[in-house]
């Protein structure tokens, strides 16, 4: 299994205290992206110049000319240096190798810090574009006690397997309208509204962008469909950002930068507006 981070959550990613493990990859090109790093399957290095001022003795190989870095050089190196034995501030790879052995161990030491009501959440990118070693963590924890909680944009063939793994999925909607849809993500909903229709039951998480997905003519279609998904509950996510500064590092320009979210009292009247149809919702931001 490729990830690109791992870290401790508190409530946000499933119940209780989690420990997370990012998956590398994505079959979606949202606009909006916080993290821009996670989309690529293969291995990339952020570059933070600000962050040291011995960068370009860091790296024999002269990938580094001033606040830049050059890439080719970077992508064909396969030590390192700069990350591995210098450990310079200034370089942040993102992307590697960890086995379902590795993940047991580091998940078993940790147990107690999850208290009683956390565990392990897998997140992404897409985890599902790696389904195969994702069941195989995910059974090897499960078998050991471990509550588990999936991250999920909801667009995999084989959506119904990942019932019978995982206490918790965690579903993103972006879109009702498959030409919105589109826009948003580069990418087909049919299978996404398909799956979220079905069982289990599911929480369904929908980022909130003004000029795309808050308009009166979008926010009717996503009601409309959620009478009909029935999920455990809606969290409403507002557009941050947050991931700017990970755009710079990987030298790419982020497409929301003009986009803006709902104010927050906003966010709260569409939130009461779900609830009035019985669907339990909450605005996390």
């Amino acid at each position: 299994m490729r990830i690109f981070a791992q870290g401790w959550s508190n409530g946000f990613d499933g119940p209780g205290r989690r420990f997370v493990y990012y998956l590398k990859g994505c079959n979606f090109r949202c606009l909006w992206c916080g993290n821009p790093e996670s989309i690529a399957a293969e291995p990339e290095m952020l570059f933070y110049p600000e962050k040291s001022e011995f960068a370009a003795q860091s790296c024999p190989f002269g990938a580094v000319a001033g606040n830049h870095l050059n890439r080719k050089p970077c992508q064909d190196c396969s030590e390192k240096p700069c990350v591995n034995w210098w450990h310079d501030r200034a370089f942040e790879l993102a992307g590697r190798e960890i086995s379902t052995a590795e993940i047991v161990a580091e998940v078993c030491s940790r147990r107690a810090m999850f208290g009683t009501d956390g565990g392990v959440t897998f997140s992404g990118g897409e985890p599902t574009l790696q389904m195969d070693a994702l069941l195989e963590a995910a059974r090897a924890l499960k078998t050991r006690g471990i509550h588990l909680t999936l991250e999920n944009n909801a667009s995999s063939p084989r959506f119904a397997e990942l019932a019978d793994v995982f206490d918790l999925l965690i579903c993103d909607l972006k879109a009702v309208t498959p030409e919105l849809h589109r826009q948003m993500t580069g990418a087909d909903n049919r299978t996404v509204l398909e799956n979220l229709l079905t069982a289990p039951p599911k929480v369904i998480r929908i980022p909130l962008i003004k000029e795309l997905n808050f308009t009166p003519s979008e926010q009717d279609a996503i009601l409309n469909f959620l009478i009909k998904a029935k999920p455990i509950r809606v969290e409403l996510l507002r557009l941050h950002q947050l991931g700017l500064p990970k755009y710079e590092a990987l030298e790419r320009e982020c497409g929301a930068t003009a986009l803006r979210p709902p104010e927050r009292g906003e966010a709260e009247n569409f939130a009461e507006r779900l609830q009035t149809q019985k669907i339990m919702t909450q605005v996390l931001n």
